[in-house]
């Protein structure tokens, strides 16, 4: 059953090199390598609202049984209803995340990966403000990149996430953060 809903995510960037370690922006602009921008150092999602949680405003469905009985002199019909079915997932996208410009022109081989960590460093979650030992899992799905033109020479690749919170695992209201982790692979 669902007690309450989470209020809040707060989560904070930063670049990685493939090893985890992190590092600065003129290192990553090295012979061959890209250039990594992010769009926010730090991301506020929107709250999670009731309306998200009882899904869309369609009506219930009736059953395919409908009962009839005479009750003080009327007739008196009953059937359940179906109400719509709860959401399995609330997506927050982050549109225009990151951004890799390729400096020489042509289109790089790197690859950027996005993670998500909560602030313990445990993978796949957010932590609570308020509890950092109450934890809620998310995923990060990655959608498809689009290059984008930088200047005359100079193409980029860009990216967007979309942070997938199963509603099962909402049981309190809290303010959550966590760290997303943007890594470039293959430079």
């Amino acid at each position: 059953m669902l007690t309450a809903t989470a209020t809040a995510l707060l989560l904070s960037l930063f670049a990685a090199s493939p090893n985890g370690t992190q590092r600065q922006a003129p290192a990553l602009g090295a012979a061959g390598a890209g250039v990594l921008t992010v769009s926010q150092q730090v991301i506020h999602l929107e709250p999670i609202t009731v309306q998200e949680l009882v899904g869309d405003a369609r009506q219930p469905v009736p059953e395919t049984s409908l009962t009839g009985r005479y009750q003080n002199g009327e007739l008196v019909a009953s059937a359940g209803l179906a109400p719509a079915p709860l959401p399995t997932v609330i997506r927050r996208p982050l549109r225009g995340l990151w951004r890799l410009a390729n400096l020489s022109g042509e289109a790089g081989t790197q690859r950027v990966r996005v993670a998500l960590e909560g602030t313990d460093g445990r993978p796949g979650v957010l932590s609570s403000v308020d509890d950092p030992r109450q934890q809620l899992p998310v995923a990060v799905t990655e959608t498809a990149t689009r290059t984008v033109s930088l200047g005359p020479q100079t193409q980029g690749t860009e990216g967007d996430v979309v942070l997938e919170i199963p509603t099962a695992a909402l049981g309190s209201a809290s303010h959550y953060r966590g760290r997303l982790v943007i890594r470039i692979e293959g430079y």
